[in-house]
C-alpha cells in the first residue's frame, strides 16, 4: 500500500484582493476584484493581460505599495499586514517576505552608489554580512568592473541584473517582477530569464512574474493567471492554458503574438469576436 505525498503548503496565498479608484467625474474604477491564487515554495506564477487589465495593481498590492480595499495576502502561512508596520524591525521583516523588481531599474537603485555599495548598504540594513555582496554580483553575472560602476555606467541589462541582486540581498521568500524584461533587447531578455530560472532553482525563492508577453510567461512560469478589466478570466498550469485557452480573451492574447505563419488578421478577428 502506498501513501500519497502531501502537497507542500503554499508559500504565498492570496485571497479575494480588491482595489477600486475614484474617477474625476464621479464613479469608481475597479482595478482588481476577487484576485485569488497560491504559489508553492520555489514556484513561479505569471500574471498576464493588456495595459489596464489590473496586473500591475495586483503586483503593487502584494508588495505593499498599494493598499487593497479587501482581501488578504499570507506568506508562509502568516498574514501579511496591509498597512506598513511602524517599528523598524517589523518593517525590515516585512521587506524580507516579498521584494519587487521593476521594469525601470532606476526605481530601486541609488544613482550615487556603485553596484557593490548598493548591495552592501542593503545587506547592512538587514543584518547580513557585507561579503555576501560579491556572491550576489557573481550570481547575477556582474564582474569586478561592473561592481565599481554606478547605475549610469551600466547597460540596461546590467542595471536589471543589479536590481535583481539588490532584491535578493534582502533574502526574500517571494520575488515579484513587474515587466522586468519588457524594456530589454530580446537577446538580453533571454539572459535575464535564464538567470531568474537559475536563481529560482538555487535559492528556492518563489516568483510572481507580471507581463503582457505570453512568450516570456511561457518560458518562466508554472502557473498563469490571465486578467482582463480587473478580473481573472482564466488560470491554471501555463502549458495547458496556452495550449488550449478556454476564454476568448486568452485566445485573443495568443492570436496577437507574432510567430512563424502568424497572420495579423487572426488577432483582428479575435478582438472583433469579443465585441
Amino acid at each position: 500500500m502506498t501513501t500519497a505525498t502531501p502537497e507542500a503548503a503554499p508559500l504565498l496565498a492570496v485571497a479575494g484582493l480588491r482595489k477600486t479608484y475614484g474617477l474625476p467625474g464621479g464613479g469608481r474604477l475597479t482595478a482588481a476584484h476577487g484576485i485569488t491564487f497560491t504559489v508553492p515554495p520555489g514556484g513561479s506564477l505569471g500574471i498576464v493581460g493588456e495595459s489596464g487589465s489590473g496586473k500591475t495593481t495586483v503586483a503593487r498590492m502584494l508588495v505593499g505599495l498599494v493598499r487593497p480595499d479587501a482581501g488578504s495576502v499570507s506568506v508562509s502561512g502568516q498574514p501579511r499586514a496591509l498597512r506598513t508596520p511602524r517599528g523598524r524591525d517589523a518593517r525590515l521583516a516585512r521587506a524580507r517576505e516579498i521584494q519587487m523588481v521593476f521594469q525601470d531599474p532606476y526605481v530601486s537603485l541609488d544613482p550615487r552608489l556603485t553596484a557593490r555599495q548598493c548591495l552592501t548598504t542593503a545587506l547592512r540594513l538587514h543584518g547580513r554580512e557585507k561579503t555576501v555582496a560579491d556572491e550576489l554580483l557573481d550570481q547575477v553575472g556582474l564582474g569586478t568592473r561592473e561592481a565599481e560602476a554606478r547605475p549610469h555606467g551600466l547597460s540596461g541589462g546590467q542595471r536589471q541584473r543589479l536590481a535583481i541582486a539588490r532584491a535578493l540581498a534582502v533574502d526574500p521568500k517571494v520575488l515579484v517582477l513587474d515587466e522586468a524584461v519588457a524594456a530589454l533587447d530580446v537577446s538580453i531578455q533571454a539572459q535575464i530569464l535564464q538567470l531568474l530560472s537559475e536563481i529560482r532553482r538555487d535559492t528556492g525563492v518563489a516568483l510572481v512574474f507580471v507581463s503582457h508577453d505570453l512568450a516570456v510567461v511561457h518560458h518562466i512560469t508554472d502557473e498563469v493567471l490571465v486578467m482582463r478589466r480587473g478580473t481573472v478570466v482564466e488560470q491554471g498550469p501555463t502549458a495547458e492554458v496556452l495550449a488550449g485557452p478556454q476564454d476568448p480573451y486568452t485566445r485573443l492574447l495568443l492570436a496577437s503574438v507574432p510567430r512563424a505563419g502568424w497572420n495579423p488578421a487572426d488577432a483582428v478577428n479575435a478582438r472583433a469576436a469579443m465585441a
